[in-house]
């Protein structure tokens, strides 16, 4: 981990209330609670801390959130677009990693952040495992877990006319200024990509995908904290697309 944590030993009782309350955890007996209880710790991150920077996660740990938000994005190596995912209160991150021991090519593409103050337990993967081999009854609520999501998944309904970048860039016209000195249109300060895909009316991954294609298609220029739009014309027709 880039940053060093707050740490310290969450009660037992806390984290046995905790975990009754989360779908893998649940009708488990004491002495099981108590075993992931001993290979676990509680830690605290400051809005904006780094958990893991890019490149650095293995899949040896896995996190229950228990308060705040965690924010992961994953990168995609061949397009530089990005994938955000948030993680709120009694949400798990990393416990598909935690199960398996050969996803560290994927874990490498992940980065994590506190997007808010967050308190969270970090059970250790290689452990658990061990644990999960041994008690048939946290395997079955790890298959009901899994299973949940995976059915939740498979039958959603398709949403009637899906959002599309179409509104991303519309949005990011909103935020262009012509340079004084150098006749450049710039956007000087990138909103965030929650920000932005609030005002387009989109998945946050879709608003961060749309900026990385304007980058890898050469319509504009990073150029921190902003944009250069180095064709103004194409950016607007791909908003009336």
């Amino acid at each position: 981990m880039s940053a060093t944590p707050i740490k310290n030993t969450a009660p037992a009782d806390e984290f046995a209330e905790a975990l009754s309350t989360m779908s893998p955890f649940q009708d488990l007996s004491p002495v099981v609670r108590e075993s992931l209880y001993e290979t676990s710790d509680k830690r605290q991150y400051s809005a904006g801390q780094t958990v893991y920077s890019l490149g650095q996660y293995d899949g040896g740990e896995f996190f229950i959130v228990m308060a705040g938000r965690l924010r992961v994005t994953l990168v995609d190596g061949d397009t530089g677009a990005m994938i955000i995912e948030e993680f709120g209160p009694k949400s798990i991150f990393g416990l598909e990693f935690a199960l398996i021991e050969d996803g560290a090519d994927l874990c490498q593409r992940l980065a994590v952040t506190a997007e808010e103050d967050v308190d969270i337990i970090a059970v250790d993967a290689a452990a658990f495992r061990l644990l999960a081999n041994g008690r048939p009854s946290l395997m079955r609520n790890i298959a009901v877990y899994f299973a949940n999501g995976l059915s939740a998944l498979r039958f959603k309904a398709p949403a009637i006319d899906q959002p599309s970048e179409k509104q991303v860039y519309a949005a990011l016209l909103e935020f262009i200024e012509r340079d004084a000195v150098t006749g450049q249109w710039r956007i000087p300060k990138m909103p965030k990509h929650r920000e932005l895909a609030q005002r387009a009316g989109v998945d946050e991954s879709i608003a961060a995908a749309a900026v990385a294609e304007l980058i890898q298609d050469e319509v504009a220029l990073r150029d921190y904290p902003g944009l250069i739009v180095i064709n103004i014309n194409e950016l607007e027709r791909l908003a009336k697309i």
